[in-house]
């Protein structure tokens, strides 16, 4: 046995015996369950959905090469500077080499998977860089010196006592059980660091090859603000994350956001296109995009499996997995745990290693019904193992899995083993879980099932209906070595010595590419807009108007219709004085100079740059938008419209300002009317907002975040 599936047995061994920690992760997703199903049940057709994401991601994995380019001569275009790494030690180096290049100190990080599967935190912090990681989960596992506990949620093992002590005993607060104290114990030690930091570091969840455009979702506003604030911004994204055009996010946005947390909508969903644009107000100065292969040609190389790169990182397949709901996420000792990661990482890190994690598994298929894009994750475990045998094995398990098999393809010796083994149960449970117990690896831990007295084919000869049975099935019937028959020709890739990085990776894809993956079956015409299977809108202005008041005020914001500006000028000033407020940031808008005029405030305009410091003291930020979506109740704001990337985000109170004209029924309205008025010039950022900050990083309690605006103020004119 080797290293990694010693250390794996160990651990889930560990924290299958301890009850407290299983009943915190089962309780911890009880909740999610109900909210998942809610918000499924509010899509016209869930099932459709996952059907058109399958196919959405079919396209674009097996066309990935010329997507990519399109990504790519997209950003390119707007000053970004692309890398192409083809392992993790390249883009580590690159990342390095940015901050030396610009004296870098302090870096801000946001949660992304594709830097913890590299590793860049460790070689960060060894070159004297000074990391913090700014979601809040995350922020508190780097204090413990831990890895995620899980993809979407990070610190989802911890209780809330436990995160006090942590807190008390690194940051040096009071003890508290208050979930939302301590996440505000957090937003102050954080703060500073957002405004120190040199560098922030992103992930994506998506890439938009029609705009050159890379989506982030999250709650908490941190991703927001280390893309904002620090001079310079960089991405690091897989190859993998490419959706062919920007309509496709009003698909997966709310099909991510349900199937990851159980959330009609994340708070912020934010597109980002380039660093600071001429005539924006701030923004970081620089902006890198790292492109990351470090393996994933080989699994797009694997056509049986190659629908695996179709993973969006939602996490629900770890969610309803019985096995990391027992084992727990540290057991896997790898990035991504549960299903998916049981799948992907052989192929990551290598089979020898890692073929363990795909035993780690009850077959019960759990993981692929749920999965929204429709990963066939549990047959793919057994690829895995199929693959596991066939490369390499030990004498005992080729003897047992050839015994196995000439057994099961010989119906008679399989009845008489049955009968055999019938004969020697009241034996084997004489020995049940000891030593002596050739079924010991499963009996030492749970119950094996009685053999029936009477077999099937038995009780169907004692009801009289043996001449109804099939008159070949006792003879020996031939079966079709079906070992190699998935497995495409191993592919054997080029000499790239000379090759720019660039050239190597995209030749490694359409080498892959020359083997056809299996196409998603369907049972369903594919809508030319996702919006057929998204909830549903009402057509008249009035509907949206109390929709979006619904799906707004369920999510914590405030919404009001006022006659006039006039109206929501006093309405803003009542604001003012019930909450004390001293200073406001705005900028120079039609709706926001009209009902700033009438506040006895001190302002900070934004429009031609601003102190950091002056902004981050504001007590509110008023803003225009862009539209206001009825369907999920978001803002959707730019940097154009919206007095820059910070407003929005740092004050404590987001009031925004809407026209009745601005109202649309749905996301796909939305990024419609967004893209026919940019066209290929957007601005640096677009992004949904949809309701006040929050986070479920404490004991999967839903409480205030620990970073963007306390309290949304929608006043539509």
């Amino acid at each position: 046995m080797n290293t990694q599936a010693k250390e794996f047995r160990e651990s889930a061994q560990r924290y299958t015996a301890d009850l407290h920690h299983r009943d915190l992760i089962q309780r911890g997703l009880a909740g999610y369950y109900v909210k998942r199903d809610e918000n499924k049940n509010r899509f016209q057709s869930w099932q459709n959905a996952r059907d058109t994401a399958a196919e959405i991601k079919w396209d674009a994995v097996n066309h990935l090469d010329r997507y990519l380019e399109e990504f790519v001569s997209k950003l390119e275009a707007r000053g970004v500077k692309v890398f192409w790494a083809r392992d993790g030690h390249e883009a580590r180096d690159y990342i390095v080499r940015v901050a030396r290049e610009n004296n870098v100190h302090s870096i801000i990080k946001s949660k992304t998977m594709t830097a913890e599967e590299i590793h860049l935190n460790d070689t960060l912090e060894k070159e004297g860089f000074d990391v913090v990681e700014s979601d809040l989960g995350e922020y508190i596992v780097q204090l413990r010196r831990e890895p995620p506990y899980h993809l979407v949620f990070p610190a989802m093992h911890l209780t809330r006592q436990q995160i006090s002590d942590l807190f008390h005993d690194k940051l040096g607060s009071e003890p508290t059980n208050n979930p939302e104290e301590l996440t505000m114990i957090a937003r102050r030690a954080m703060r500073k660091k957002f405004c120190e930091a040199d560098m922030g570091i992103t992930g994506g969840n998506f890439a938009v090859a029609e705009t050159g455009m890379i989506s982030i979702t999250e709650n908490e506003g941190n991703s927001r603000l280390t893309a904002s604030l620090p001079k310079i911004h960089v991405s690091i994204i897989g190859i993998e994350k490419v959706l062919p055009k920007l309509s496709d996010l009003a698909l997966f946005l709310p099909m991510l956001a349900t199937a990851g947390a159980g959330q009609q909508l994340t708070c912020y969903n934010t597109l980002y296109s380039s660093a600071r644009q001429q005539g924006e107000p701030d923004g970081p100065q620089q902006f890198h995009v790292v492109l990351l292969d470090n393996r994933r040609t080989q699994l797009l190389a694997d056509a049986e499996q190659r629908d695996a790169l179709h993973c969006i990182r939602c996490g629900a397949c770890l969610n309803v997995c019985p096995i990391f709901k027992n084992v727990g996420g540290h057991s896997y000792g790898t990035v991504y745990q549960g299903p998916i990661g049981s799948v992907i990482t052989p192929h990551f890190r290598g089979l020898h290693d890692w073929k363990h994690l795909s035993q780690a598994s009850s077959l019960c298929g759990a993981c692929t019904e749920t999965c929204p894009v429709k990963i066939n994750l549990h047959h793919h475990l057994l690829h895995n193992r199929r693959n596991a045998a066939q490369a390499e094995s030990y004498v005992s398990e080729r003897f047992l899995y050839h015994s196995f098999a000439f057994v099961m393809q010989r119906p008679r010796l399989y009845q008489l083993a049955a009968k055999f083994a019938r004969v020697l149960e009241p034996l084997r449970r004489l020995v049940n879980g000891t030593i002596l117990d050739p079924l010991r690896p499963w009996t030492k831990t749970r119950s094996f099932p009685s053999m029936a007295r009477k077999s099937f084919r038995e009780q169907w000869r004692e009801r009289g209906n043996a001449s109804e049975m099939n008159p070949r099935m006792d003879e020996q019937v031939p079966v079709e070595d079906v070992s190699h028959s998935h497995n495409a020709p191993p592919i054997s890739f080029r000499s790239d010595k000379a090759q720019t990085a660039r050239e190597v990776i995209l030749g490694r894809i359409r080498e892959a590419l020359q083997i056809a993956a299996p196409h998603p079956v369907s049972a369903v015409q594919q809508p030319a807009s996702p919006q057929k299977w998204l909830p549903r809108v009402g057509p008249t202005l009035d509907e949206q108007i109390e929709l979006f008041r619904q799906n707004a005020e369920s999510l914590k914001a405030e919404f009001r219709v006022c006659a006039d500006l006039q109206e929501a000028a006093q309405f803003v000033r009542t604001l003012a004085a019930s909450n004390g407020w001293k200073k406001i940031g705005l900028h120079k808008g039609e709706m926001t100079s009209g009902v700033a005029k009438g506040l006895d405030l001190s302002k900070v305009e934004t429009d031609a740059g601003y102190a950091l410091n002056e902004l981050e003291s504001c007590d509110a930020g008023l803003t225009e938008c862009e539209a206001l979506v009825a369907q999920t109740g978001s803002v959707l704001i730019s940097t154009v419209g919206s007095g820059g990337r910070a407003l929005s985000v740092l004050p404590p109170h987001h009031i925004v300002l809407a026209r009745r004209s601005q109202m649309v029924p749905d996301l796909t309205v939305a990024l419609q009317k967004a893209r026919e008025k940019y066209g290929d010039k957007f601005p640096s950022i677009l992004s949904f907002i949809t309701g006040p900050s929050r986070t479920g990083d404490i004991e999967r309690i839903l409480v205030l975040g620990a970073h963007g605006p306390k309290k949304l103020t929608i006043l539509l004119v």
